[in-house]
Protein backbone atom coordinates (compact mmCIF):
# COMPACT_ATOMS: atom_id res chain seq x y z
CA UNK A 1 0.00 0.00 0.00
CA UNK A 2 1.32 3.29 -1.04
CA UNK A 3 1.28 6.12 2.18
CA UNK A 4 0.58 9.55 1.20
CA UNK A 5 1.62 12.14 3.16
CA UNK A 6 -1.14 14.31 4.25
CA UNK A 7 -1.46 17.90 4.37
CA UNK A 8 -0.50 19.40 8.42
CA UNK A 9 -2.02 23.25 7.11
CA UNK A 10 -5.79 22.35 7.64
CA UNK A 11 -5.35 20.37 10.45
CA UNK A 12 -3.28 22.72 12.30
CA UNK A 13 -5.80 25.99 11.04
CA UNK A 14 -8.63 23.83 12.22
CA UNK A 15 -6.96 23.51 15.58
CA UNK A 16 -6.22 27.46 15.65
CA UNK A 17 -9.75 28.14 14.32
CA UNK A 18 -11.07 25.98 17.22
CA UNK A 19 -8.99 28.02 20.03
CA UNK A 20 -10.54 31.22 17.99
CA UNK A 21 -13.59 30.15 19.07
CA UNK A 22 -13.10 30.01 22.22
CA UNK A 23 -10.84 33.41 22.93
CA UNK A 24 -10.17 35.99 19.96
CA UNK A 25 -6.13 35.79 21.34
CA UNK A 26 -5.44 32.98 20.04
CA UNK A 27 -5.24 33.47 16.75
CA UNK A 28 -4.03 37.46 17.31
CA UNK A 29 -0.81 36.00 18.23
CA UNK A 30 -0.71 33.88 14.62
CA UNK A 31 0.21 36.02 11.51
CA UNK A 32 -1.25 34.09 8.45
CA UNK A 33 -0.52 34.01 5.31
CA UNK A 34 -2.54 34.82 1.96
CA UNK A 35 -3.34 30.87 1.39
CA UNK A 36 -3.58 30.82 5.05
CA UNK A 37 -6.19 33.13 5.85
CA UNK A 38 -8.12 31.58 2.81
CA UNK A 39 -8.50 28.29 3.82
CA UNK A 40 -9.51 30.04 7.21
CA UNK A 41 -12.06 32.22 5.66
CA UNK A 42 -13.34 29.24 3.85
CA UNK A 43 -13.71 27.32 7.61
CA UNK A 44 -14.98 29.84 9.34
CA UNK A 45 -17.83 30.57 6.19
CA UNK A 46 -18.78 26.75 6.74
CA UNK A 47 -19.47 27.29 10.50
CA UNK A 48 -22.02 29.36 9.68
CA UNK A 49 -19.96 32.46 10.77
CA UNK A 50 -18.73 35.88 9.24
CA UNK A 51 -15.50 35.60 7.56
CA UNK A 52 -15.01 39.40 8.23
CA UNK A 53 -16.06 39.48 11.44
CA UNK A 54 -13.52 37.02 12.50
CA UNK A 55 -10.82 38.74 10.90
CA UNK A 56 -11.69 41.98 12.06
CA UNK A 57 -11.51 40.45 15.66
CA UNK A 58 -8.21 39.05 15.49
CA UNK A 59 -6.87 42.33 13.99
CA UNK A 60 -8.55 44.21 16.97
CA UNK A 61 -6.13 41.83 18.82
CA UNK A 62 -3.15 42.63 17.05
CA UNK A 63 -3.72 46.23 18.05
CA UNK A 64 -4.88 46.06 21.45
CA UNK A 65 -2.13 43.72 21.90
CA UNK A 66 1.00 46.30 20.27
CA UNK A 67 -0.35 48.88 22.99
CA UNK A 68 -0.55 46.36 25.39
CA UNK A 69 3.08 45.01 24.93
CA UNK A 70 4.52 48.34 25.04
CA UNK A 71 6.50 49.27 28.19
CA UNK A 72 6.31 53.19 27.46
CA UNK A 73 3.94 55.25 25.21
CA UNK A 74 4.52 58.65 23.93
CA UNK A 75 1.33 61.11 23.38
CA UNK A 76 1.50 64.27 21.52
CA UNK A 77 -1.64 66.38 22.61
CA UNK A 78 -2.80 69.22 21.59
CA UNK A 79 -5.64 71.51 23.00
CA UNK A 80 -7.94 73.92 21.08
CA UNK A 81 -9.75 76.17 22.67
CA UNK A 82 -13.11 78.39 20.89
CA UNK A 83 -15.20 80.23 23.21
CA UNK A 84 -16.33 84.15 24.49
CA UNK A 85 -15.28 83.64 28.46
CA UNK A 86 -15.37 86.56 30.69
CA UNK A 87 -12.11 88.43 30.70
CA UNK A 88 -12.61 90.57 33.84
CA UNK A 89 -10.61 89.51 37.06
CA UNK A 90 -13.99 90.28 39.18
CA UNK A 91 -17.37 89.67 37.22
CA UNK A 92 -19.09 91.04 40.74
CA UNK A 93 -17.51 94.23 39.76
CA UNK A 94 -18.11 94.22 36.29
CA UNK A 95 -17.60 92.43 33.22
CA UNK A 96 -16.46 92.01 29.81
CA UNK A 97 -16.55 89.29 27.14
CA UNK A 98 -14.18 88.79 24.10
CA UNK A 99 -14.05 86.01 21.20
CA UNK A 100 -11.05 83.74 22.59
CA UNK A 101 -8.70 81.36 20.73
CA UNK A 102 -5.97 79.40 22.16
CA UNK A 103 -3.64 76.63 21.71
CA UNK A 104 -1.24 74.17 23.95
CA UNK A 105 0.80 71.26 22.87
CA UNK A 106 1.89 68.73 25.14
CA UNK A 107 4.61 65.93 24.54
CA UNK A 108 4.55 63.28 27.52
CA UNK A 109 5.77 59.42 28.04
CA UNK A 110 2.66 57.36 29.53
CA UNK A 111 3.31 54.18 31.32
CA UNK A 112 -0.33 52.20 30.05
CA UNK A 113 -0.10 49.25 32.13
CA UNK A 114 -0.01 51.90 35.65
CA UNK A 115 -1.27 54.88 34.20
CA UNK A 116 1.51 56.90 35.44
CA UNK A 117 4.09 59.33 33.88
CA UNK A 118 7.62 58.52 32.93
CA UNK A 119 9.77 61.21 33.04
CA UNK A 120 8.66 65.19 32.60
CA UNK A 121 5.91 66.38 29.97
CA UNK A 122 7.27 68.96 28.02
CA UNK A 123 4.77 72.09 27.44
CA UNK A 124 4.39 74.21 24.61
CA UNK A 125 1.68 77.51 25.55
CA UNK A 126 0.67 80.09 22.68
CA UNK A 127 -0.80 83.49 23.29
CA UNK A 128 -3.98 83.94 23.26
CA UNK A 129 -5.82 85.59 20.42
CA UNK A 130 -8.58 88.38 21.63
CA UNK A 131 -11.14 89.79 19.43
CA UNK A 132 -14.42 91.45 19.69
CA UNK A 133 -14.92 92.70 23.08
CA UNK A 134 -18.48 93.46 24.34
CA UNK A 135 -20.25 94.16 27.55
CA UNK A 136 -22.42 91.63 28.79
CA UNK A 137 -25.43 93.86 26.92
CA UNK A 138 -24.07 93.89 23.34
CA UNK A 139 -25.92 96.99 23.34
CA UNK A 140 -23.51 98.23 25.63
CA UNK A 141 -19.88 100.29 24.80
CA UNK A 142 -17.42 97.23 24.96
CA UNK A 143 -14.62 97.42 27.80
CA UNK A 144 -11.79 98.32 26.69
CA UNK A 145 -8.29 95.67 27.80
CA UNK A 146 -5.33 97.65 29.32
CA UNK A 147 -2.96 94.50 29.24
CA UNK A 148 -2.91 91.31 27.31
CA UNK A 149 -5.47 88.90 28.58
CA UNK A 150 -3.78 85.08 28.58
CA UNK A 151 -7.02 82.86 28.83
CA UNK A 152 -4.66 79.54 29.16
CA UNK A 153 -1.10 79.37 30.52
CA UNK A 154 -0.36 75.68 31.24
CA UNK A 155 2.39 75.93 34.27
CA UNK A 156 2.43 72.28 34.67
CA UNK A 157 1.41 68.28 34.39
CA UNK A 158 1.30 65.87 37.69
CA UNK A 159 -0.45 62.48 37.68
CA UNK A 160 -4.14 62.87 39.03
CA UNK A 161 -7.00 60.29 40.74
CA UNK A 162 -7.97 57.68 38.39
CA UNK A 163 -5.33 57.65 36.27
CA UNK A 164 -6.21 60.86 35.04
CA UNK A 165 -3.64 64.14 34.50
CA UNK A 166 -3.90 66.79 36.80
CA UNK A 167 -3.01 70.29 35.30
CA UNK A 168 -2.32 73.43 36.53
CA UNK A 169 -3.60 76.43 34.69
CA UNK A 170 -3.34 80.10 34.65
CA UNK A 171 -5.40 82.56 33.49
CA UNK A 172 -3.68 85.99 33.25
CA UNK A 173 -6.45 88.60 33.58
CA UNK A 174 -5.32 92.65 32.28
CA UNK A 175 -6.65 95.75 33.99
CA UNK A 176 -10.66 96.32 31.97
CA UNK A 177 -12.34 99.34 31.79
CA UNK A 178 -15.89 98.46 32.01
CA UNK A 179 -18.42 100.96 31.36
CA UNK A 180 -21.18 102.12 33.81
CA UNK A 181 -24.89 102.18 33.00
CA UNK A 182 -24.26 101.26 29.03
CA UNK A 183 -22.93 104.84 27.89
CA UNK A 184 -21.45 106.31 31.22
CA UNK A 185 -18.28 107.06 32.68
CA UNK A 186 -15.39 103.74 32.71
CA UNK A 187 -14.19 102.12 35.92
CA UNK A 188 -11.28 99.68 36.04
CA UNK A 189 -11.80 96.52 37.06
CA UNK A 190 -7.94 95.29 38.21
CA UNK A 191 -5.45 93.00 36.88
CA UNK A 192 -5.23 89.40 38.46
CA UNK A 193 -3.56 86.01 38.00
CA UNK A 194 -5.68 83.02 38.76
CA UNK A 195 -4.43 79.68 39.00
CA UNK A 196 -6.59 76.60 39.23
CA UNK A 197 -6.75 72.38 38.64
CA UNK A 198 -8.12 70.67 36.12
CA UNK A 199 -8.55 66.83 35.01
CA UNK A 200 -7.54 65.43 31.91
CA UNK A 201 -8.45 62.09 30.91
CA UNK A 202 -5.44 60.25 29.03
CA UNK A 203 -7.65 57.94 26.24
CA UNK A 204 -6.21 54.27 25.55
CA UNK A 205 -4.80 53.59 22.40
CA UNK A 206 -6.66 49.99 22.98
CA UNK A 207 -9.55 51.82 22.16
CA UNK A 208 -8.43 52.02 18.26
CA UNK A 209 -9.81 48.88 18.05
CA UNK A 210 -13.61 49.68 19.62
CA UNK A 211 -16.42 50.34 17.64
CA UNK A 212 -17.45 53.61 19.92
CA UNK A 213 -20.51 55.50 19.14
CA UNK A 214 -20.14 59.19 17.87
CA UNK A 215 -19.67 61.17 21.02
CA UNK A 216 -17.73 64.24 22.10
CA UNK A 217 -16.84 62.70 25.20
CA UNK A 218 -13.96 60.44 22.30
CA UNK A 219 -14.00 60.18 18.79
CA UNK A 220 -11.63 58.26 16.68
CA UNK A 221 -9.80 59.48 13.32
CA UNK A 222 -11.00 57.58 10.40
CA UNK A 223 -7.03 56.61 10.09
CA UNK A 224 -7.06 55.61 13.16
CA UNK A 225 -3.97 57.36 14.60
CA UNK A 226 -5.43 60.15 16.61
CA UNK A 227 -8.33 60.16 19.22
CA UNK A 228 -10.38 63.63 20.56
CA UNK A 229 -12.25 64.48 23.31
CA UNK A 230 -14.47 68.31 23.84
CA UNK A 231 -15.22 70.12 26.80
CA UNK A 232 -15.85 73.22 27.64
CA UNK A 233 -14.72 74.62 24.48
CA UNK A 234 -11.57 73.02 23.79
CA UNK A 235 -10.87 70.42 21.62
CA UNK A 236 -7.99 67.66 23.20
CA UNK A 237 -6.39 65.53 20.61
CA UNK A 238 -4.57 62.60 21.39
CA UNK A 239 -1.72 60.77 18.91
CA UNK A 240 0.42 57.93 21.03
CA UNK A 241 2.73 56.18 19.33
CA UNK A 242 5.00 53.32 20.90
CA UNK A 243 8.53 54.90 22.15
CA UNK A 244 11.55 52.91 20.97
Amino acid sequence: MKYVQSNPLPVALFFLFTLALQSGSALAQTKMSAEEEAIYRNMVKSAGMDPETQLGAIKQNENAQRWTDAKVIHYHIVGVYEGKPNITSDPGKGSGFADVTERVEIDLDWKLSESMLVGTPHIQNSKSVVKNPQDAEPSCLPPVLKGEYEHYDLLGIKEGPGGALELQVQTIYPVVEVVQFCTGSRKPIPAARKTRPEELVVPSPVMFGMALPDSDNLRISPDKKSMSQRKAGWTWTFTPSVKK
